[in-house]
């Protein structure tokens, strides 16, 4: 399974699988944001049953379009992290597999 979602998050982001590791970030490195976050998660709905009941969209992603202002800028300058910079929890592909064999968020 860790290879199907590695695979999943490849063709989503135009990354070669071989360049995403389990302590890859979606958001911060992978650059998964907005509406290709929500496909990518829609994917792991769709192919593995995944249960998003309980999981929080905009806690880790913003919605498209994906505004940044100046108070986004300050912060990615000020602490050169995507993360901080737009106030979003970060997810690893580790996180991702994990809710995957589960089946639920």
């Amino acid at each position: 399974m860790d290879d199907e979602v590695t695979h999943i998050i490849s063709i989503e982001t135009g990354i070669p699988q071989n360049q995403i590791t389990e302590n890859s970030t979606l958001l911060g490195d992978l650059k998964i944001d907005g509406d290709d976050a929500w496909s990518l998660f829609e994917q792991c709905y769709n192919t593995f049953k995944l249960d998003l009941s309980d999981f929080d969209f905009n806690k880790y992603f913003r919605c498209e379009p994906c505004l940044k202002g100046p108070v986004y800028l300050y912060r990615k300058i000020k602490y050169r992290d995507e993360h901080l910079a737009s106030n979003k929890i970060p997810i690893t592909v580790k996180q991702l597999i994990d809710a995957c064999k589960n089946g639920k968020w």
